[in-house]
């Protein structure tokens, strides 16, 4: 194997544009050019939420997470859609094995998205890194119909920032000598692990921009944050080391959670939501092949205290049932009367490579509980 190239590495991210509204247009293209928002229809669930928008119906102010309720009233010909994960999964499996195609190394971060190191590929040219980039755009276009934005640098913080630089359909080349620049403007909540009650603490201290990071002094920094102080004034100055990792045998847990527009109070409001988001890593589920036997429920209030509570089967699984009921069960619990939910989010654990023969209603019994405020 040759030797790596000497210098900056040269790492692309690759973001799928609207994936789940893509990949529904695609199926139906009569739905090209409307606004398309997948979720329940609230004429019929008034209750439900968006999913994902079309940037047609982003040019309304309709974003994940928002009511469907209000979806509608801001774009009245708004086109619901039901999700179909099944499509979702399918899609992804290919074009994860599409970019395999293109990289040294891929590291998939979700359904619709992941990192490629390209170093030895390019000979750590970044002109041939754009030149490669825009092969990958084109193939994804050709087998696919779909678009995606990819971001080129030589840290993953900055590739995935840049990657959504000029979406929908952009291409953004940060070269080494330009990655400080670059990163300056943006808002520290865009650094992956600066969530608002960071960014909170940072905005007291005047750190409101990346730009503001690189001017204050590091040592203060993780005086004040310990470790992760270090890695958010590395991912300022863009001398983050994180490296682009293989999948190698199954994770700890994959999860996914969202944040909503506005803090809800009752079960009925949240269940929608949280059921999306199941169905939604049931497909991560599938496409990676892992079965699971640990789900776990996190909520956080409105004044920002997470609590999360988690069930164990007796066996390991690759169904989606055992997941949604397990999902209600934990729901009921973390919905306690006068508090309001601002974030939800499920995490599955315990996870090995080949699903156990899938087990009847019956087997699923559960063997162990647990909670933590």
């Amino acid at each position: 194997m040759a030797a790596p190239p000497a210098g900056p590495r040269v790492l692309l991210h690759v973001d799928m544009d609207a994936f789940y509204a893509a990949v529904e247009i695609r199926e139906n293209p009569e739905l090209a050019g409307k606004p398309v928002v997948v979720g329940p229809d609230p004429r019929e669930h008034p209750r439900g939420v968006v999913l994902t928008a079309s940037y047609e119906a982003r040019k309304f102010g309709i974003r994940s997470a928002m009511s469907a309720v209000e979806a509608l009233r801001r774009c009245p010909q708004v086109v619901f859609v039901p999700p179909h994960f099944e499509f979702y999964g399918r899609a992804s499996s290919e074009i994860m094995e599409l970019l395999r195609g293109f990289a040294d190394h891929l590291q998939p971060t979700g359904i619709e998205e992941g990192y490629l190191d390209v170093t030895q590929r390019c000979g750590g040219s970044y002109a041939r890194a754009r030149d490669l980039a825009g092969e990958i755009k084109a193939a994804v276009r050709k087998e696919q119909r779909l678009t995606c934005s990819i971001g080129i640098a030589p840290t993953k913080a900055a590739a995935k920032i840049a990657s959504d630089f000029e979406k929908p359909d952009g291409l953004t080349v940060v070269e080494p000598d330009h990655i400080v620049e670059f990163l300056e403007p943006f808002s520290v909540r865009k650094i992956l692990g600066v969530g608002p009650k960071t960014g909170d603490r940072l905005k007291e201290l005047g750190l409101e921009t990346i730009g503001d990071l690189q001017r204050f002094n590091r040592q203060d920094l993780v005086e004040l944050f310990g470790a992760f102080g270090e890695y958010i004034h590395d991912v300022a100055m863009g001398t983050d080391t994180s490296e682009v990792i293989e999948p190698s045998g199954p994770p700890e847990s994959i999860s996914t959670e969202t944040t909503f527009e506005k803090d809800l109070a009752s079960y009925e409001d949240v269940w929608p939501e949280l059921e999306a988001l199941v169905k939604s890593l049931h497909e991560q589920l599938r496409h990676e092949k892992f079965a699971y036997r640990t789900v776990t429920l996190k909520a956080r209030y409105s004044n920002f205290e997470t609590h999360t509570r988690a069930r164990s089967l007796k066996i390991h699984t690759s169904d989606l049932d055992p997941m949604l009921i397990l999902s209600q069960t934990l729901l009921r619990e973390v919905m306690v009367p006068g508090r309001k939910v601002r974030l939800i989010g499920v995490r599955l654990s315990n996870l090995q490579e080949h699903a156990a023969p899938q087990a009847t209603l019956s087997k699923w019994a559960e063997v162990s509980k647990a909670s933590k405020p």
